[in-house]
């Protein structure tokens, strides 16, 4: 999965270095400051396989499914809180590091989309999943998020920039669906309870 990913990077990678000094740069920083907001609910995601792990090989079933939905929601909490900080600190990086204004200005625009969008999908898509993948449910979520990366994230930013002339907006156009589908796709997995179903070995 992680090797697919990097292979999706890759391609995204070639088709930006395609659109210029201007987009190159504010890209740059734009995917270093959505790191940065997302790097706290990560790690709650994965704390949360822990738990999940405990709970399960305790038989605690019920459990399992509470703390998946209550850390999802302290992790939206924490996303929503992380885009407004970088939100707020986007022109004061963009001007202590110097970027050219028209560079500073297009990755100040992005972050005001992704401020905006990532708390809608961002959580649904990735903290459920590391609880499922902790029951076991790891075939199903690796085989959904190639996917989705594959058809949304790559396709679709490769389509936008290549055929209709979009900037690097493209990359994240393409995430947010990426995040969206997933977001349905593994609510549905999630409330389905299938996931429980596999043989944990101890």
């Amino acid at each position: 999965e992680n090797s697919m990913f990097q292979f999706g990077k890759l391609a995204i990678q070639s088709t930006v270095s395609t659109l210029g000094t201007v987009a190159i740069a504010a890209q740059a920083m734009t995917n270093i400051l959505e790191n940065l907001n997302g790097i706290a609910a990560i790690g709650i995601g994965i704390g949360l396989m822990i738990v999940v792990g405990q709970c399960l090989g305790a038989g605690r079933k019920d459990e399992a499914i509470y703390y998946i939905k209550k850390l999802s929601l302290v992790s939206e909490v924490v996303i929503i809180a992380s885009c407004l900080i970088i939100f707020i600190l986007t022109k004061p990086i963009t001007m202590l590091a110097g970027m050219e204004p028209a560079s500073a200005k297009l990755c100040f625009f992005m972050i005001s989309f992704i401020t905006i969008v990532k708390p809608v999908s961002w959580v649904l898509s990735f903290i459920p999943p590391y609880g499922m993948r902790a029951a076991g449910d790891v075939k199903f979520s690796m085989i959904t998020s190639c996917c989705t990366m594959w058809l949304c994230r790559v396709a679709l930013c490769v389509y936008l920039c290549r055929i209709w002339g979009f900037g690097p907006i493209a990359v994240w156009i393409g995430m947010f669906a990426d995040w969206s589908i997933r977001a349905v796709i593994f609510s549905i997995r999630f409330h389905s309870r299938k996931w429980l179903n596999h043989h944990i070995l101890g």
